[in-house]
């Protein structure tokens, strides 16, 4: 083992020794959350069993996206291990909007619904709970969301702060799947197979019962045991990795883009065991995941000609609701500064809007000191999202801008670890990947080189990327770095990762690098 590389890791994770054996541990089904119990939980379970001894309905009421769809299938899962029949709702972005509404919670009295299990939502819906209330519908809170000082007069709720299972935010399926082990007095393998996809989906920071289901579920994972799984991740391993960018992706596009109840075809998909409809509703997954990569190249195309003339990006879009969030995201990775995008919903009286803002700029803030503009926000530190009227777009747009003036971006310098070329081997990507799983409040570590010769380096035939060959097999690679701009100077230092790369049965250990700047002593 290389100790000095060992060294660094502890010291960029600020652990020690017996910090790493802790995190690196084995863990088993029975052992994953000990010591964190959620206060309530014996009583909702009662509350439910109650329900279905009586024979009563019950309605499980979701979101569109990929916690919530991962919640909604867990619970339904859940009672058809019991064969249970319950029904359920994902409601349509377009439509619906978030959360449970009181038009729903009307259907569902009419309906004749006994008990509604929220989740991914409801620790804000006063109304719609208080309507079901006031008929004897019992409710179920599952949620994660930050509630505010008052709480809707549900029967129960399950909320992983609230409920005091632990001080660190975890996702509403996560917080479904706990549930679904008081219920089913046992650990299911599958539904903790979907509550760890929430937590990279809803990029919940991998500390303690988190990180412990996440490596728990990841080390335990089997090939074709779960057919939805391993379609939705095609040839790739199964690890945080492919979930952030294969499996995810595909779940919140059917919620990006359907506009209607063709979303709840997901959770079918998820608590279906009939394969030969799972590979009907893939192809659906699949066809409208590569409709949202062609609409959201669309979309980012039309903005090429934006000219960084103001402190942030802010404008009205012609392109769907749901695609607001990525255009932001690519408009943030290019100009580093805050980005919003709004596009009118369906009356065209109302704009709803996405923003994303680099580290070092408050979204929330923003939007609560310009909240006398604004019907509805809510999101976190870096996303979040908003409606206001038509009208007022041009007195908030202003308003924005001189708020992000006023704000200047507090820059964050992310540490590295200095590497040698002779560490970019192959046991020095095991020995980092021993502190995986990586992802929200546990980075994969920014590796460094210092002083790279320019001259040395190869490039591809059209001098666009960065391909030198360094060992027998090992690499360093850089995409969309120019012969150019690279050699602009004599030395570089650059920053980046270590990834294994197979191709045709040979195995190289790449440094991918993110980013580069002209070394110190050029």
């Amino acid at each position: 083992m290389n100790d000095k590389l060992f060294q660094k890791l502890l010291n960029y994770y600020r652990i020690d020794e017996n910090g790493f054996q802790a995190i690196t541990s084995p863990i088993d089904e029975n052992t994953f959350a000990k010591g964190h119990n959620f206060d309530n939980m014996p009583q909702a379970v009662e509350m439910v069993k109650d329900v279905m001894k009586a024979n009563g309905k019950i309605l499980v009421y979701g979101d569109y996206d990929a916690d919530g769809v991962m919640g909604t299938s867990i619970l339904v899962k859940m009672f058809k291990y019991l064969d249970y029949p319950v029904a359920y709702y994902v409601p349509n972005r377009y439509e619906d909007g978030y959360g449970l509404t009181n038009k729903k919670a009307l259907e569902a009295i009419q309906n004749q619904v006994s008990l509604v299990i929220t989740v991914d939502n409801g620790i804000t819906a006063f109304e719609p709970i208080e309507t079901l209330k006031k008929q004897g519908v019992k409710v179920l809170i599952i949620d994660h969301h930050q509630a505010q000082e008052t709480l809707p007069i549900a029967d129960y709720i399950i909320h992983p702060i609230l409920s005091h299972f632990g001080d660190i935010p975890s996702s509403g399926a996560f917080t479904a799947f706990m549930f679904s082990i008081a219920f089913l007095n046992r650990f299911d393998k599958y539904l903790s197979t979907l509550a760890a996809i929430s937590l990279i989906s809803d990029i919940m920071p991998l500390k303690e019962y988190n990180r412990n289901l996440l490596r728990l579920v990841i080390a335990n994972y089997k090939e074709r045991e779960f057919f939805q799984i391993d379609a939705l991740k095609e040839e790739e391993p199964f690890n945080e990795v492919t979930i952030g960018l294969k499996i995810a992706p595909k779940i919140n596009a059917i919620g990006r883009l359907i506009d209607g109840d063709d979303i709840n075809r997901l959770v079918e998909f998820f608590t279906n065991d009939d394969k030969s409809e799972l590979l009907h509703y893939i192809s659906w997954i699949n066809g409208v995941n590569e409709d949202r990569k062609t609409a959201s190249k669309n979309a980012s195309e039309t903005l090429e000609n934006i000219s960084l003339g103001e402190p942030a990006v802010i404008f009205i879009t012609e392109a769907k609701e749901g695609l607001l969030g990525l255009i932001a995201n690519q408009l943030v990775n290019k100009y580093q500064v805050p980005c919003m995008v709004f596009a009118k919903d369906k009356t065209g009286d109302l704009l709803k809007g996405s923003c994303r803002a680099p580290e070092g700029f408050n979204v929330v803030e923003a939007f609560q000191n310009l909240s006398q503009h604004l019907l509805v926000f809510g999101g976190h530190a870096s996303a979040g999202g908003c409606t206001l009227e038509v009208g007022k777009f041009e007195q908030f747009k202003n308003e924005f801008l001189q708020l992000v003036k006023n704000t200047p971006l507090e820059k964050v310098v992310k540490e590295e670890i200095p590497i040698g070329i002779t560490d970019v081997n192959e046991d020095s990507y095991r020995l980092i990947q021993a502190f995986s799983p990586f992802g929200e409040a546990w980075p994969s570590p920014l590796l460094s080189l210092k002083r790279i010769d320019t001259t040395s380096l190869f490039f591809s035939r059209d001098e666009k990327h960065i391909l030198t060959q360094i060992g027998s097999n090992t690499r360093l690679t850089g995409f969309n770095f120019s012969r150019t701009d690279v050699q602009k100077s004599r030395f570089i230092d650059v920053t980046g990762h270590l990834r294994i790369n197979t191709y045709r049965g040979f195995k190289n250990v790449e440094f991918i690098i993110s980013q580069f700047s002209r070394s110190d002593k050029s």
